[in-house]
């Protein structure tokens, strides 16, 4: 049976916060990744990283408390597919989401542009063609621009819709 529009999201963004590729998420995935995000930043000890590195902390303990079925500390593919129906497993990818978002907003100018929505998705191994991809679909207003609506209304689409078209199911590259 075809997996679901659902079920290649959530698998999509698996493979993403898997950082070390081991088939889990686990604690240190979230350390890593918010690494990535803030150093392809070039925001090392700024406040916005600071937020990045608690809202990457808070995002593992609502998940690894809400899925971690098992017990052990990690979660697995299995267990990461049930996320699309909590709701604060969702406040929590969102929170990460947005700051993740603002900490690429490196001109600080309140929007992100192609340039730096790239340079994020380069640090998360998302092809640049994906990302442009992505890029233009959470453009929704078609200027230029992801803002903080558009990015929010984009993730929350991309847990939350089974429409193939939802713009939103580009917010993490191609699933």
């Amino acid at each position: 049976m075809p997996a679901t529009i659902q079920e290649r999201k959530l698998d999509r963004l698996f493979t993403i916060l898997d950082t070390d590729n081991n088939g889990y998420i686990e604690q240190s995935d979230f350390e890593l990744f918010a690494a990535k995000v803030i150093d392809g930043a070039g925001a090392k000890e700024t406040p916005e990283a600071r937020i990045v590195r608690r809202q990457a902390a808070s995002f593992w303990s609502t998940l690894s408390e809400a899925l971690d079925a098992d017990g052990d500390e990690r979660v697995s593919r299995d267990e990461f597919a049930s996320t699309a129906d909590l709701e604060p497993v969702l406040d929590a990818a969102i929170k990460l989401g947005v700051s993740a978002r603002d900490v690429t907003d490196i001109d600080h100018d309140g929007r992100i542009s192609l340039s730096e929505w790239v340079t994020l998705d380069a640090m998360l191994g998302i092809p640049r063609t994906d990302s442009e991809e992505g890029f233009h679909a959470l453009d929704t207003d078609g200027d230029g621009f992801v803002s903080q609506p558009e990015y929010v209304r984009g993730v929350e689409q991309f847990f939350r819709s089974e429409d193939a078209s939802a713009p939103g199911n580009w917010a993490f590259g191609k699933f």
